[in-house]
């Protein structure tokens, strides 16, 4: 990519792999003419070749294995494309039997690194299945209701007009959650429920989309504009005018039936990305970052810092370590700042703070 097509926040990337490139082969050239002039020692010579091995081992050794295997996966070529839908087909295998196991009720979806790629795939392609379809104004009143709360929150198919955050950020994850509930039970009139909850992203290179699954922000915008992305909140049906719904036909009865589109996972499903900030390319966790930018303001991003005995070098690995120290770095006023284990367990919110106060039985899996 030329310098100009890299986005600022894969731009200390960019540079630190250049050098790293620079000095590779520029540690090459000086080793080839000075042996064949005559100019170096045999000291000077292995110092060189160890200064150049040291360099490409830590590309090989930090780069390669993370991002080497996320440009793997999101390049559609032949050698990747059936690879692809393997570890696809697996993870909806097992999701969709999840889904349609009446034991239980609640499936919540962790990934980390490139694994939160594909969890982001088996989301979009499970919700084009599973999506709330036929509702009837007065058999599906509650549902409708949930669905219309969260289309308070809808952005608008233009991602330039996408506002920064939202008002309420706490309150459109209320909403989410009503209309998961609203949808995670299965009925004769709706036999396919939703059940995926909450998607929690750890260290994930979702942060990169613009760069690494498009060319630039403005092409990614136009894909979720197209609905070949869902954004968080979803973005509004614009032919219906400011909601996720849009009719789809009628009941044999002759009653209307209304649909919500297939970019609209996040309506019902909380998503909440957490990360440390890198700083160069060995210290902190340089694939991850915030969502907002590319995914909009109904992410719920969570900064965090980690340490583990070797201090700040390459945290991205640590998210859910017990020997890794880990703080989280804007709490909310008036609170102390949680430890990463503690951010981790929040989101994944096995207490179901916002389930209504009758008990709940949890089911492991």
């Amino acid at each position: 990519r030329k310098p100009a097509d890299i986005p600022r926040d894969a731009r200390g990337l960019y540079v630190v792999t250049l050098l790293a490139v620079i000095t590779v082969l520029g540690a090459a050239l000086v080793l080839a003419t000075s042996a064949l002039q005559g100019y170096i020692s045999w000291t000077t010579g292995m110092l060189v070749t160890i200064l150049a091995s040291f360099v490409v081992w830590s590309v090989d050794r930090f780069g390669l294995p993370y991002f080497g295997d996320v440009a793997a996966y999101v390049r559609a070529e032949a050698a990747t494309v059936e690879k692809r839908a393997l570890v696809r087909d697996r993870g909806l295998t097992l999701l969709r039997r999840l889904m349609m196991d009446d034991g239980y009720d609640r499936i919540v979806l962790v990934s980390h690194s490139l694994g939160s790629i594909i969890a982001y795939d088996l989301l979009q392609i499970l919700w084009a299945d599973f999506r709330p379809r036929k509702l009837e104004a007065v058999r599906d009143k509650a549902r409708l209701k949930a669905i219309r709360a969260v289309d308070k929150a809808t952005l608008n198919a233009d991602g330039s007009a996408w506002p920064d955050s939202l008002d309420d950020l706490s309150g459109f994850r209320r909403d989410q959650w009503e209309l998961y509930r609203q949808l995670r039970a299965r009925d004769d009139d709706h036999p396919l429920p939703w059940k995926i909850s909450d998607f929690v992203t750890l260290g994930s290179p979702l942060t990169h989309s613009e760069f690494l699954v498009t060319y630039n922000l403005a092409e990614f915008r136009r894909g979720v504009a197209e609905r070949l992305f869902s954004a968080c909140p979803p973005i509004a049906d614009t032919a219906a005018g400011g909601t996720v719904l849009y009719q789809e036909g009628r009941s044999r009865s002759g009653k209307p039936q209304r649909a919500v589109h297939h970019g609209a996972v996040f309506a019902a499903t909380r998503w909440t990305n957490i990360f440390d900030r890198g700083n160069g390319w060995l210290t902190g966790d340089p694939i991850s970052g915030p969502m907002a930018e590319n995914f909009g303001p109904g992410v719920e991003n969570i900064q965090v810092e980690l340490r583990s005995p070797l201090g700040r070098i390459f945290t991205h690995r640590l998210y859910w370590s017990l020997k890794a120290t880990g703080l989280e770095v804007a709490a909310a006023a008036g609170t102390p700042p949680r430890s990463h284990i503690d951010v981790l367990r929040d989101a994944v919110d096995l207490g179901r703070k916002l389930e209504p106060s009758q008990a709940v039985s949890t089911v492991f899996a």
